[in-house]
């Protein structure tokens, strides 16, 4: 009897220690569960890949230590607010949010206690998201997908350098290119260019009104907001392609689509950064606040090369800047 309780005892202690070293070497498979909220407004994939796979890199991987709850996809502001009050309801560890509008909803309905994390988000301090990329100020941190706009101007000057006047397209109403093109405009107008102001609701507006201009300006400049990078640039360079008139462009997208050239930021590397960001707050328990929003630097200098040979347009050897193309 006392050798059977011995032998009891034993066990126990030999459970206890293997039970210890398993927790000890294999910390991943007992790690704490997450739950992240998608809130990706009109999809963007290669910035939530970049966003999975910086998480991953931190051993936070989809289906074992996080669970993804993909918010309805759509540039439509009362989806949307849908999917924010449905995230609020389902009382979530973070929320991974894109897009400045999309962003703004989100702050609008999610608790203060909830850390949301952004990307896309062209200028997150002058919209009122954060108090400044040092210091956010509340729940709130990310990146953005600005490129300082000298960068442009000088690419620009240093391919077409006669340049005269351009045409600069964005949603109206948007505060995200409304402050990039009122920033394009003083640009513009210091290096003696004329600027046109368009703005537009709607493809089919900013189709008519570009089609308008395209025998009054130089160049075509578009800007980093939801309706040019949904479906709004592709018919850009359609006219672009037609008659014959450049697009400096803010969108790596729309260069791969066949826009002529431009600066842009990468979407997977501004997911990327974000998901770090995630995973900081997640596993080291960081405040947002505590964490900086940052830029990708350095900006991609990018250039179609389909749509360069078809508009006849070569790239001078003296430019100081290492550049990428795309078919």
């Amino acid at each position: 009897m006392v050798g059977d309780t011995m032998k009891i005892h034993a066990g126990k202690k030999c459970s206890i220690f293997v039970s210890f070293l398993f927790i000890f070497f294999c910390p991943q498979i007992l790690a704490t569960e997450y739950t992240i909220g998608l809130a990706t407004w009109s999809g963007y994939p290669q910035c939530v890949q970049g966003f999975k796979d910086a998480l991953a890199s931190r051993g936070l991987i989809e289906g074992k230590q996080l669970t993804f709850i993909q918010g309805e996809i759509g540039a439509d502001k009362i989806l949307q607010r849908r999917v924010a009050e449905d995230f609020k309801r389902k009382n979530l560890d973070l929320i991974f949010s894109l897009t400045t509008p999309g962003t703004t909803i989100i702050k609008e309905v999610i608790p203060t206690k909830t850390p949301v994390v952004f990307s896309i988000v062209t200028y997150p301090a002058d919209s009122g998201l954060i108090e400044s990329f040092e210091y956010s100020g509340n729940n709130l941190v990310g990146t953005s997908n600005y490129v300082p706009l000298s960068h442009a101007i000088d690419l620009l000057l240093g391919v077409l350098p006669a340049t005269k006047s351009v045409a600069i397209f964005h949603r109206k109403g948007e505060p995200n290119s409304k402050i990039q093109t009122a920033n394009f405009y003083r640009y513009f107008k210091k290096n003696g260019i004329k600027v046109i102001d368009v703005t537009a609701q709607s493809i089919e507006e900013l189709t008519v009104k570009a089609i308008a201009l395209a025998n009054e300006v130089d160049v075509f400049v578009t800007t980093t907001d939801t309706l040019i990078q949904s479906g709004g640039e592709q018919a850009l360079i359609n006219i672009s392609l037609t008659h014959k008139i450049p697009i400096l462009s803010a969108n790596k997208k729309g260069i791969e689509q066949g826009a002529t050239f431009g600066v842009v930021a990468d979407f997977y590397q501004l997911g990327n950064m974000a998901g770090k960001m995630a995973a900081h707050i997640l596993l080291d328990k960081a405040l947002p606040e505590s964490i900086e929003s940052k830029l990708q630097e350095p900006p991609t200098y990018l250039f179609n090369k389909t749509s360069m040979n078809k508009l006849g347009i070569n790239v001078p050897e003296h430019l100081s800047f290492e550049i990428q193309w795309t078919k």
